[in-house]
């Protein structure tokens, strides 16, 4: 088993338990989501959020590239974060995602020089690891991530102490952030020869 491999087998063992750790009914990850935006909402804005990548035209879930891409609009529209790390390489399908989350939100409003990607990282703990490391060469030092719920209720015992923000996962609060993306060039952010993780 090559190295690589074995690394996404013992994180994707981590997330299986600490999925199973997490609230199991809608009404209890909802509590978790208000106790986390109670927290961590008083205390922006942010020099900067940590969006993780979501693997784009994914065939499972792809509602969630467009909710954390909205979410993060509305986060630095409102003056909760000034700027925004995109964190992801290209894991799943042959798009860097954080690099493919870049060029839509810059067609979606939100200016380039607030807009930065780390393409690394390859799962959820190294979406906040490598992020803070980038945030921390640029220069920013109140940082916290955004992310959809569902991420939210295993993120925070993979990264616990780390201010975590998000939505609500109920229908009427998904339906808001599931918007029609912009039409853009995604050509820069897909990678030639690309191999899935669970092959490399």
């Amino acid at each position: 088993m090559k190295k690589p491999f074995k690394v996404s087998l013992i994180i994707l063992v981590v997330v299986a338990i600490a999925i199973s750790l997490a609230p199991s009914r809608q009404d209890s990850l909802t509590k978790v989501v208000n106790r986390f935006n109670a927290k961590y909402m008083e205390k922006a804005p942010y020099d900067a959020i940590i969006v993780p990548g979501y693997p784009y035209e994914s065939k499972s879930y792809p509602e969630l590239f467009t909710t954390r891409l909205f979410f993060a609009k509305e986060l630095y529209e409102s003056g909760v974060a000034h700027n925004i790390i995109f964190s992801g390489a290209a894991v799943h399908t042959p798009y860097t995602e954080g690099k493919v989350m870049k060029i839509f939100s810059e067609a979606m409003g939100i200016p380039a020089e607030h807009t930065f990607v780390e393409s690394e990282a390859l799962h959820s703990w190294q979406n906040v690891k490598y992020g803070k490391k980038l945030a921390k060469k640029l220069g920013f030092k109140k940082i916290a991530v955004a992310t959809d719920p569902y991420q939210l209720s295993y993120l925070r015992l993979l990264a616990p102490g780390m201010p975590i923000l998000s939505f609500q996962p109920d229908t009427p609060s998904m339906r808001h952030y599931i918007q029609p993306l912009p039409e853009v060039d995604v050509s820069p952010a897909f990678v030639k020869d690309f191999i899935p993780l669970n092959e490399r």
